[in-house]
């Protein structure tokens, strides 16, 4: 029956089978798929994880992960798939089916990508035709039949070669461009081993237990050790796939990508090109590590590269230059400047993560070098300066060493733990430095963001629950849970074995640390982080662990937050921001996206004249000269693009800096006001 149905199928889209072999699972494969399963099983935080719909859901999860759009499978399949998963024992794992199931997918991508070829080689598209493309995957429905999947290809064929002809790196022949792009991935396809199969089927099931629990082949345990050492060459990003793009997953603190200020995590990369090439290579369906050779290269040298950014809508494309560069462990310490409002001297320190020198460290080298060292040194230079008080900068700060996290908390709260950790067996841990000294006393703001993470949000919780500061920005990731490296007989599994708790008892996990005071964002922060994976464990209480609280007047942090708010409505920067997040909310939602090529230049124009008025209302408001026009504007951005800048403190540009430098402004000065009243 299985086969059966199969083959009907494969013969319906015709496929090549010169392109792609099928994989067949090897022996050696089968018995580790199941070591990995009774590992996840036993050692999983989540040890009862005896779900009987496990399989299904499993299932459910592939198709989410290789169609997710809907354009490949139609209904029959996935029913079939689904009921043969469903009547798998929740105490097993068939990596048979799922090898199944994944060679089909690959059999179907050989079809799309044939028909795709052979549709913009041979069709002269019309694109003054009113014709539009469902670019809202959320209530899209699986087709009956192959003919409505074939509609869908033809649109987003003609939807490809639109977006070429309208790129600002488009070459002279868009067609040969996007028919080439369709090529590779036939090559790629081609490629496929059966590692490349296995990780995928793998990575689906640990994704199972939760996000962060994942299978690390052989290759990519050692791509791991590698990225942990710091000793890192490129761009510094660490790069995924999704669907037929590469996609940014995380950024390298200190490394060029993360310095440029102008790539996020989930941007997917189009084209890349050399510093002594003339054209952009399209690198849409390449094979990530294709991808990775092109971007690599030798130090000091220039790469360009063009992102579709995650947070825009689809024509915004930006080029970022980036200088290769060996990220080292210096190139991510803590840098520090003073930001002088008024009578107060404003001491911000940028941590872009919780490192330290673990080799040095073990060796027991007194000069080793760590975050909490840095840190220190920074506040004690700023007591000696006379700076009134400290932003401690953790936007983007992915987290880290534990201990390290612990000692800079001690740095502001010289006693009581800084957080909680339960164990798998139920077993809670008080974790905090029992020989910290409490080094800064004065005021201090945590600035947070939706990429601030594990380390960075056990930092924020703790300041927050001992009331020795405030914490300003954004809702934090809400990752709560932390992973050990298990070795296997091939390869290794990360296990999600603990979880942090703060020390008012809440979990980070899944809600992640709201601030005192909310900064505007750009984008919807809900799109991204720990909430936004549907397998993330779930946010919970314990008991709180009984702990000192600092005194902070309320009176006055309300005063604080009434000036902040007031800012909000008359400060040009800030009311830039919020008009830059009012577009991101009138478009995320988008259904429809025209294939009419006059109403995407229109769209093009009016997004360029958006972003002319918008930018030219603030240099307005600022006393600055406004832009005769959107080139100016780009010459002007071009011209101020300082690629080899390693400051990472910017006091002009970075708006949530300067406004988290005013409240604290604030705070000082109405703190000075009420002692200056109760003295009289």
């Amino acid at each position: 029956m299985r086969f059966y149905l199969i083959f009907i199928v494969i013969f319906s889209i015709h496929i090549s089978s010169e392109i792609y072999e099928k994989i067949d699972i090897s022996e050696k494969k089968k018995d580790l798929s199941n070591e990995i399963f009774k590992k996840l099983s036993r050692e999983h935080y989540v040890r009862n994880f005896d779900d009987q719909d496990f399989n299904k859901k499993y299932f459910e999860a592939i198709f989410q992960r290789l169609d997710k759009e809907k354009n490949y499978f139609i209904r029959s399949e996935v029913d079939y798939y689904l009921k043969e998963a469903s009547q798998i024992k929740s105490n097993k794992f068939d990596i048979e089916l799922a090898y199944e199931l994944i060679n089909l997918y690959y059999e179907k991508l050989v079809a799309y990508s044939e028909f795709q070829i052979n549709l913009i080689e041979n069709t002269n598209f019309d694109f003054t035709a009113d014709e539009y493309l469902d670019i809202f995957e959320d209530d899209n429905e699986w087709q009956v039949d192959i003919s409505g999947i074939q509609e869908i290809w033809r649109l987003e064929t003609k939807n490809d070669l639109l977006v070429a002809k309208l790129s600002d790196s488009s070459s002279d022949n868009p067609k040969e461009d996007i028919s080439k792009r369709y090529k590779n991935r036939l090559r790629r396809i081609a490629q496929q081993k059966e590692e490349d199969i296995f990780s995928l089927a793998m990575n689906i099931l640990t994704n199972q237990f939760d996000p962060h629990s994942s299978y690390l082949s052989p290759r990519s345990a050692e791509d791991f050790d590698m990225n942990m050492s710091l000793k890192l060459s490129g761009i510094g990003a660490l790069l995924g796939i999704d669907d037929d793009y590469t996609k940014v997953i995380s950024l390298v603190p200190g490394g060029p990508a993360e310095k440029s200020g102008k790539i996020k995590p989930e941007d997917r990369i189009s084209k890349i090109k050399q510093f002594d090439e003339n054209e952009f290579t399209d690198v849409v369906g390449w094979r990530i590590d294709e991808v990775v050779d092109l971007i690599r290269g030798d130090i000091d040298t220039e790469v360009q590269i063009e992102f579709i950014s995650f947070e825009s809508d689809v024509d915004n494309r930006k080029i970022v230059t980036l200088k290769r560069e060996e990220v080292k462990l210096e190139d991510r310490a803590a840098q520090s400047d003073v930001y002088e409002i008024g009578e107060n001297r404003i001491g911000v320190i940028d941590l872009p993560s919780f490192y330290i020198d673990f080799e040095e460290y073990a060796k027991k080298n007194k000069d080793y070098k760590s975050s909490s060292k840095d840190v220190k040194n920074i506040l004690e230079e700023f007591n000696e300066n006379g700076v009134d008080a400290v932003v401690l900068d953790l936007r983007n700060n992915g987290g880290g060493a534990l201990i390290e996290a612990n000692k800079i908390i001690g740095l502001f709260v010289s006693s009581g733990p800084t957080v909680q950790v339960k164990q798998k067996r139920g077993y809670i841990q008080p974790y905090g430095d029992s020989r910290a000294v409490q080094v800064w006393s004065k005021p201090v703001i945590v600035l947070v963001n939706r990429y601030s993470a594990s380390a960075s949000e056990i930092v924020a919780g703790a300041i927050q629950d001992y009331r020795r500061g405030l914490v300003v920005g954004q809702r934090t990731f809400g990752k709560g849970t932390v992973q050990s490296l298990e070795n296997l007989s091939e390869g290794q599994v990360k296990i999600t074995e603990s979880k942090y708790y703060r020390v008012n008892g809440k979990s980070t996990q899944n809600k992640g640390v709201v601030p005192d005071i909310e900064l505007p964002v750009t984008w919807d922060i809900e799109s991204v982080g720990e909430s936004s994976y549907p397998t993330s464990l779930p946010w919970d209480v314990i008991r709180p662990y009984r702990h000192k609280k600092f005194v902070i007047d309320s009176s006055i942090v309300e005063n604080v937050l009434k000036l902040h708010e007031i800012r909000l409505t008359d400060e040009p920067n800030l009311n830039y921001l919020k008009e830059v997040r009012k577009r991101y909310d009138l478009n995320k939602d988008k259904k429809f996206l025209s294939l009419k090529i006059q109403d995407r230049d229109n769209q093009k124009i009016l997004r360029k004249n958006w972003l002319l008025e918008i930018e030219n209302k603030r240099r307005s408001s600022l006393g600055f000269d406004k832009f005769a026009s959107y080139e100016d504007l780009e010459n002007f951005n071009k011209e101020n693009d300082d690629i080899t800048d390693t400051n990472r403190i910017d006091f002009e540009n970075d708006y949530q800096l300067i406004e988290s430098t005013k409240i604290v402004n604030d705070y000082l000065d109405l703190k000075q006001k009420k002692i200056i009243t109760m003295v009289n």
